[in-house]
């Protein structure tokens, strides 16, 4: 599980890892991914929002 901390047009500005896999290596690939989100507010501000992105992987 990842916090997101969102700017005011939708732009990440801040991740945190919120609940660890584990594994180093996974916890920095879902912390490069949150960092690539993009949202947006439909008409109004974001900054500052936090919004939780929950990482699965699936390993074959």
């Amino acid at each position: 599980m990842v916090d997101v901390v969102l700017g005011s047009e939708g732009q990440v500005t801040q991740v945190s890892l919120k609940s660890s896999t584990g594994y180093d290596d996974l916890d920095s690939t879902a912390l490069a991914a949150a960092r690539k989100v993009q949202c947006t507010g439909q008409g109004r501000s974001l900054e500052g929002t936090h919004v939780l992105l929950p990482v699965t992987f699936h390993l074959h």
